[in-house]
């Protein structure tokens, strides 16, 4: 190891000849894509580089500079939205070099403004002269925010690939720390000593200079949360959560998805459940046992301290934080009255208000739940006026710590200002376990699905078979240059240096599962496979009346059966909520000259990280079960968003949608089967650390 690090300090950098290599990136899917794809694709790129800078050279800059929106008022389908926002922009905007957050209201209302009169121009190029104009005049925070939305929303941009929000964002998704390694190379040229790059994991590779990064430690999480921050810190991870934002804001008028108005209260649900569901798996994997309960009354035991810089440095929350009720006293009665109101709705049976009346004894009410949680458009305009306060907006600024704003514009950002960085603070999945909670209070109310519903007569699963489940980490590769400041020289010539960062994630090994069937019926069906727990954190065996709500939906599709036995293969890669790796934005220029794009990205960048499929397993395997159900496919519409919703008639997540009655779950048609996770290789993430002090138990060779 001596040798190795001798050789490492004469490149300047750090390059153990026991470390995992990062994984290639031409694994990928791609497309073809006609030349006018191709232009648009590339002009919407190049507005996302270097947002913290304006560059007089570039093409959006000779556009935007003297481009006036309302003298084209004509060029929008909807004058009113271009009146509401240039009333903001006479009166004054977020100033640039401030941080932006859409859970502060004079922010999230001129956001919301800037968003709109992008979705309405009349068509591409009005869209991107407005673009233009705002990338150069609007906040670098609030621009980002609105162009990213109305690209994905906008029909004329279907299709297209955004940047990773980690790329767009990378200040967001990585510590200060790392930035202060960044910005000193950049300073100093790359001329530094040898030990400098030893001691810090810093290598120059070809044009681009590579960190060693890994998670936060006890530094961060002041308790056990440190053992999964390889998880709750996952780039990956903390996209999918901004890109699901991103496909359902809560401000959005849900006329402009009418095809998903009537299921976004249950989008709600279901996402929130399945991703507290896959952070429990991950726990028990740890040894962390349930996600704790608080209260608003009681001093929140679990601390926070993000090392996260971004114009601001993070605000930390200590442990055993007491909420201030001089300051908070309103915002906390708030928070309590809201709870309190819906048990009482619950136990009457109805919810009689504003003109609704809403029985909540049927399962159709899961749309006016989610929405009275989230609070978002639609809940807005069923009770007659917008300006109503957000449950989820309070309890995030009470539970961040962060002192009370003195304006309209300043604030100390925390980690649950931002949907990039809130899956980072422990606190954020005891909320929103906590509005889950209210969420099975309801569905309590509702009958479980009895034998017959759930049976599938004429069909039974014989046996279900899985490949060994195995876990482990390789080193992956991501850009960070668009937070680094780039002399007009080297913006102009396009040559300057990349700075990457290199840090361990959590990936498995490909597996199968097979199904054995067999059918006295003919016609398509549909499988399904849940991963739930086994045992608790104690080892003790639990009841599925007690474990529906973990269990996490991991593959979705139809097939169909024919009379007889019927044997089904099913890969890993096929599974249907899942995604490849998104492709760095350099490569994506290189596919673009080739008339190519990812195809993941295209058509499916909300979906859930494939490398997350599996929860981390343990050497010995970590107990865990798999549940196959199989039911007759009736198609239903299906949802142009984003691909995290099976397309048939059933609700989201059948048919752990609800309570369960556990003797009915012994059909024909379904099978549990246990297994276990397997992880191989360094056990802790701590050990990629460098400078490295301690000695690697075993390798895992590139997978």
């Amino acid at each position: 190891m001596k040798t190795v690090l001798v050789l490492a300090c004469l490149a300047l950098g750090l390059v153990g000849a026991t470390m995992i290599p990062p994984r290639a990136k031409s694994d990928y899917k791609i497309k073809p894509v006609n030349s006018d794809f191709v232009t648009k694709q590339e002009k919407i790129l190049k507005l996302f580089l270097h947002p913290k800078q304006v560059d007089p050279e570039a093409e959006y800059y000779k556009i935007g500079k003297d481009y006036d929106i309302k003298a084209h008022i004509d060029d929008y389908t909807n004058k009113k939205a271009v009146e509401q926002f240039y009333e903001l922009w006479e009166f004054g905007t977020l100033p640039k070099n401030k941080p932006f957050s859409i859970f502060y209201k004079k922010q999230q209302e001129e956001a919301v403004a800037l968003f709109y009169v992008l979705f309405y121009a009349r068509d591409f190029e009005v869209f991107y002269k407005t673009a233009s104009f705002a990338r150069v005049y609007m906040n670098e925070g609030q621009f980002l925010y609105a162009y990213y939305i109305a690209v994905i929303h906008r029909p004329d941009t279907k299709g297209v690939v955004v940047p990773a929000p980690y790329e767009a964002y990378p200040d967001l998704f990585t510590n200060s720390y790392l930035w202060e390694k960044i910005y000193r190379i950049k300073m100093q040229n790359g001329d530094f000593t040898p030990d400098f790059g030893t001691e810090n994991g810093v290598v120059h590779e070809g044009e681009k200079w590579v960190f060693y990064a890994n998670y936060s430690d006890y530094f961060t999480y002041f308790d056990d949360e440190h053992k999964i921050s390889y998880f709750t810190e996952d780039i990956g991870l903390n996209a999918y959560y901004y890109y699901f934002h991103s496909y359902f804001p809560f401000w959005m008028d849900g006329n402009l998805y009418p095809s998903m108005k009537e299921h976004r209260g249950e989008v709600y649900f279901y996402f929130y459940q399945q991703l507290l569901a896959r952070y429990y798996l991950e726990r028990l994997s740890n040894g962390l046992g349930p996600i704790p309960n608080f209260s608003w009354w009681k001093a929140i035991s679990t601390g926070y301290n993000p090392y996260i810089y971004s114009y601001y440095s993070f605000v930390q929350r200590p442990s055993y934080y007491q909420i201030p009720d001089e300051n908070k006293y309103n915002q906390l009665q708030w928070l309590d009255t809201y709870e309190k109101t819906f048990i009482q709705y619950l136990n009457e049976g109805h919810f009689k208000a504003f003109n609704q009346d809403v029985d909540l004894h049927n399962s159709k009410s899961v749309n006016f739940v989610g929405n009275y949680w989230q609070a978002n458009a639609d809940w807005y305009g069923k009770v007659g006026y917008k300006d109503l306060y957000s449950y989820e907006i309070i309890a995030r600024n009470v539970l961040s710590a962060a002192p009370v704003s003195y304006d309209k514009y300043n604030f100390a950002p925390s980690a649950l200002d931002f949907y990039q960085t809130s899956l980072r603070d422990p606190v954020f999945y005891q909320l929103y376990s906590k509005i889950l909670k209210y969420f099975i209070e309801y569905k309590k109310r509702l009958p479980v699905y009895t034998q017959d519903t759930l049976n599938y007569v004429g069909v039974k699963i014989n046996d279900v078979k899985v490949d060994k489940l195995v876990t482990f980490f390789d080193y992956y590769d991501f850009d960070v240059s668009n937070n680094v400041y780039y002399t007009q020289e080297e913006l102009k010539s396009q040559q300057h240096t990349s700075y990457v960062v290199r840090q361990p994630r959590l990936n498995h090994n490909l597996f199968k599962v097979s199904f054995d069937i067999k059918s006295d019926v003919e016609g398509d069906s549909v499988i399904k496979i849940f991963m739930g727990p086994k045992y608790d954190y104690l080892g003790y065996l639990i009841s599925l009346g007690e474990n529906w709500q973990n269990f996490v939906e991991l593959d979705w599709f139809v097939h169909k059966l024919t009379k007889g036995q019927n044997t089904v293969e099913r890969a890993s890669s096929e599974f249907f909520y899942f995604k490849e790796d998104s492709v760095p934005t350099h490569e994506i220029f290189k596919l673009l000259s080739e008339g190519k794009v990812p195809s993941d990205m295209s058509t499916e960048s909300g979906a859930f990280p494939k490398r997350l499929l599996l929860p981390k397993g343990t050497e010995g395997g970590f107990p865990y079960q798999f549940f196959v159900m199989v039911y007759p496919y009736v198609p239903s519409e299906k949802y142009d968003a984003i691909k995290a919703f099976e397309w048939d008639s059933k609700p989201f997540g059948y048919p752990f949608d609800r309570p369960v009655y556990e003797p009915y779950f012994k059909q024909p048609n379904m099978f549990f089967k246990d297994v276990e996770v397997y992880h191989e290789g360094e056990e802790f993430t701590y050990k990629y650390n460098t400078p490295y002090y301690t000695i690697h138990n075993n390798e895992v060779a590139k997978h």
